[in-house]
């Protein structure tokens, strides 16, 4: 008993852990055209890093070397312009990136280093084309749970000068918002017009807004938000937290029979149902929150309102006794939640297994389901997990599907349960038709379950030399 009493005083009076202050360097060297707002940006920077992260800034290209870049969590290309890094500084750059930096890229970073393809992938090979004078226009935000766009409109109505890129970056990364054509005058890019994305690539996270040109674009209380959260994004590696610190609306637009609570248990009484521990407002916003639908009455899935295509998924799940869930990519392509441990040779229907799809013209009416290539489940009310790279399928201008979407790989529990898995249409359940982009999506109408860490973020293809 005393030495569970010292144990005891000695947890109380330990000293919480305090996390360092992640670092940005912004970078605003240019050796084309200069920019009259870099220096109104630069302090914007400085103000908005408020508690989330410190700043300094260098126009010297001899801080991108590993020992100087190495104590920074993101970098920002302000406005830089054409070749602003010599043949070793970019090896340092990318070796810095991949090793897990993140980077910004703010309007004339897309003016930037035209002979080096890397660069161009972390661009979404969107580089500086042309662009009509500064005037106001209407920018449609495609994605509204991202950071650096859930404080805005759906139209946010803004002056700058717009740029025209050589291609849309479009199917290489995830766009967060594009121009409408016909709010503003001059525009020369056909088509498609991106003006804002991100994507997660090779090691690091990147983040480019098109907007930047003005003195008073930086003064724009919006798009100071904007760029701060794009910044703390990519510190966050690109992670996009699916768990609110209170509720569901923040990230989920069909919520029916959910509720976001501090923990659960297992229910003695009932061990195929859990007992929730501080549901609703009384729930501690230190918490870090637990997704559970559980007990009588109607039951529904939890459809997020974040669209995504390509992605990397992580999600924790508990599962009571007897009890049936599933993780949707694109709400569409199933990974199997079951309580089916210790069972010898597992199905398509069990714990990580691809579930089926289905067609009640054929015999049989399921095909293509794809059992894990292990059974990592573990028994009832433990929490696992699931870490997801799903590739989202393909489509040409026209609409047609030119690749399916796959399964890239899918880890259970730390081990390997699926690799490379071609999926030539929707599994069962699935909640419409194949499109390049689509909601994550908890089943949760055949049985109870609960969630928790449930994390995404938006991936793009491996980048260039």
């Amino acid at each position: 008993m005393l030495l569970e009493m010292i144990t005891v005083s000695m947890m109380l009076q330990a000293e919480p852990v305090i996390e360092p202050t992640p670092r940005v360097l912004v970078y605003t060297q240019t050796s084309g055209f200069r920019h009259s707002s870099i220096d109104a940006g630069v302090e914007a920077i400085k103000a908005i890093g408020g508690d989330g992260f410190d700043v300094e800034h260098t126009e010297d290209p001899t801080w991108f070397d590993r020992e100087r870049l190495d104590p920074f969590d993101a970098v920002v290309f302000l406005n830089t312009t054409q070749d602003v890094l010599n043949d070793e500084q970019q090896v340092a750059f990318l070796e810095w990136y991949r090793d897990g930096g993140g980077w910004i890229g703010v309007h004339a970073a897309a003016d930037t280093e035209y002979d080096w393809p890397w660069y161009g992938g972390l661009l979404g090979d969107a580089w500086f084309k042309s662009h009509p004078h500064v005037q106001t226009a209407d920018v449609i935000v495609e994605d509204r749970h991202h950071p650096a766009m859930r404080h805005l409109p759906v139209i946010w109505t803004c002056e700058d000068e717009w740029y025209d890129y050589r291609t849309s970056p479009r199917g290489r990364v995830h766009v967060l918002a594009r121009l409408d054509h016909d709010s503003y005058e001059g525009e020369q890019m056909e088509g498609d017009h991106p003006i804002a994305w991100c994507q997660v690539v090779d090691g690091g996270a990147a983040f480019y807004t098109g907007r930047g040109h003005t003195d008073e674009s930086f003064a724009e209380p919006a798009f100071r938000q904007h760029l701060r959260q794009g910044i703390l994004w990519v510190i966050a590696d690109g992670w996009i937290e699916f768990v609110p610190e209170q509720g569901l609306e923040e990230a989920w637009r069909q919520t029916s029979g959910w509720s976001n609570v501090h923990d659960v248990v297992p229910n003695e009484a009932d061990r195929s149902d859990f007992l929730s521990i501080a549901a609703g407002a009384s729930k501690p916003a230190a918490s870090s929150g637990v997704l559970v639908n559980h007990g009588e009455g109607h039951r529904g899935d939890l459809i997020s309102k974040f669209e995504h295509g390509d992605a990397e998924v992580h999600v924790e799940f508990m599962v009571p006794e007897g009890s049936n869930s599933g993780v949707y990519l694109q709400g569409r392509y199933e990974i199997q939640v079951l309580d089916s441990h210790g069972k010898a040779d597992p199905r398509h229907d069990d714990c990580g297994g691809v579930y089926q799809r289905w067609d009640e013209s054929r015999e049989p009416h399921g095909f293509e389901g794809r059992p894990p290539l292990s059974n990592m489940a573990m028994p009832p009310f433990q929490w696992q997990s699931y870490d997801i790279v799903f590739r989202a399928p393909r489509f040409d201008a026209e609409g047609n599907k030119i690749a399916n979407a796959r399964f890239e790989r899918v880890v259970h529990n730390g081990t390997v349960i699926h690799e490379d898995v071609e999926l030539s249409g929707p599994t069962r359940g699935a909640i419409g038709a194949e499109a390049p982009v689509g909601p994550l999506r908890l089943q949760g109408d055949h049985g109870s379950i609960a969630y928790r860490n449930v994390r995404v973020r938006p991936i793009g293809a491996e980048a260039a030399e």
